[in-house]
């Protein structure tokens, strides 16, 4: 089973993400746009788990989580991974609670390394879109630049989820494996 924890987000958070995803979608990008249901948070990828591994898996988790206390992000930025001649992915910055999200990024990856090394530092960030090819990449940047100080959403973050995906041929598909309330 592949599984991750994560963030979920609110309503109205992503119906905002919608609309933006929306104006960039009518637009001719080779862009693969995220399905805003299925928009996270990742804070720690695990990758494949055996089923044998899940009970010890939700017992360090809940370990990490239980000082940890209610907290608020916001996530008010567009912007790309990449460089301006290749532009890899186009995501949303996660501003306020920034912090609170590495670190507990943090803490997942020393906590559950046994299951898998994290390579890269903590990034907090929703991605919107890989992008596939350049066509119309100048056109691309110009309405990246134009969404780029919108506020998005505010959400507060009240649980942390264990979360299984299934790839099929419509894409990904999220399902909870384990909610963990915080204090």
């Amino acid at each position: 089973m592949r599984l991750f924890i994560a963030v979920d987000l609110d309503e109205n958070t992503k119906s905002n993400i919608a609309r933006i995803i929306n104006a960039l979608k009518n637009r001719d990008f080779d862009v693969k746009w995220a399905e805003p249901d299925n928009i996270h948070l990742t804070l720690k990828f695990l990758g494949e788990v055996r089923e044998d591994q899940i009970k010890g898996l939700e017992e360090r988790i809940s370990n990490v989580l239980k000082s940890v206390k209610k907290f608020k992000i916001s996530i008010s930025e567009v912007g790309y991974f990449g460089s301006p001649r290749y532009i890899k992915v186009i995501w949303l910055d996660v501003v306020e609670g920034r912090e609170k999200l590495v670190e507990l990024s943090k803490l997942f990856n020393r906590e559950l390394s046994y299951i898998r090394k994290e390579e890269h530092k903590p990034s907090p960030h929703l991605t919107i879109g890989r992008v596939r090819t350049g066509r119309n990449r100048d056109e691309l940047l110009r309405e990246i630049e134009r969404f780029k100080h919108m506020k998005i959403g505010e959400v507060n973050v009240n649980e942390i989820k264990l979360k299984s995906s299934v790839l099929d041929k419509k894409g990904p598909a999220y399902s909870d494996v384990k909610v963990f309330d915080l204090g």
